[in-house]
């Protein structure tokens, strides 16, 4: 479902992504990590189509990046780790923006705020929300369609334990309905919990791509076995 074939990126003759290889099959979840400046927003902005790479292939479930058609942009849901709404309008107002321009029905949009926990919320103007209630819209609004591919930049950062817990639960329910995620994150555990595989960045470089239970044999955690393990 998520192809990248040799996939390299630089910026100002510096490069960022080294030519990288990876897949993810239907219905899998994969985690790419690393730490800040790794360039796991890079490979994100790839592969929506927001940058263009300068040599390999990107293709979504059989769909070339290249040309960023409208057949492309239909394959995934992105959730972008920095999503600006306009302060001037609500919840429910920003929900159905993004809803109108994906063709997506009112009772849609009802779903969503409940199943964020915004539907009290949801006549509120998006600037007075905390920076929790901003990230849960944000996931609300990828899942507006019903794509095949789900990309989430840092889904649970910012998010009180609680809805931690349940957007991690609405993922791994995603993930049963079949849908491909990949998903960014810097908490190893929600690693553990969600993913099937492992991508980890390092200096634009793929340092660790790897089964999850590959990963964990002989290790009690996966915090154990990268910088254990991975740092000899």
């Amino acid at each position: 479902m998520i192809v990248f074939e040799q996939v390299s990126k630089s910026f100002q003759k510096r490069n960022v992504i080294y030519p990288l290889s990876f897949q993810v099959a239907k219905g899998e979840c994969l985690a790419l990590c690393g730490s800040n400046g790794a360039g796991k927003s890079t490979v994100i902005k790839m592969m929506t189509g927001i940058y263009t790479p300068d040599s390999g292939t990107i293709r979504l479930n059989g769909v070339d990046a290249n040309g960023r058609s409208a057949a492309f942009r239909s394959q995934f849901s992105y959730m972008p780790d920095d999503l600006s709404f306009p302060l001037a309008l609500t919840g429910r107002e920003s929900l159905t923006y993004f809803a109108e321009l994906q063709n997506v029905g009112d009772s849609k949009v009802r779903e969503l705020l409940e199943l964020v926990g915004l539907t009290e919320h949801a006549d509120r103007k998006v600037s007075t929300y905390s920076k929790g209630m901003h990230q849960r819209l944000s996931f609300a609004q990828s899942l507006l369609a019903d794509a095949p591919i789900l990309i989430l930049d840092e889904p649970t950062n910012g998010l009180d334990p609680y809805w931690v817990h349940q957007v991690k639960e609405i993922i791994l329910e995603k993930k049963k309905e079949g849908c491909t995620i990949l998903f960014t994150t810097h908490i190893l555990m929600v690693v553990e919990e969600l993913a099937d595989t492992l991508a980890f960045l390092q200096d634009g470089r793929l340092f660790v791509h790897e089964r999850i239970e590959k990963l964990l044999e002989g290790h009690s955690s996966l915090d154990e076995a990268l910088f254990k393990e991975y740092s000899k």
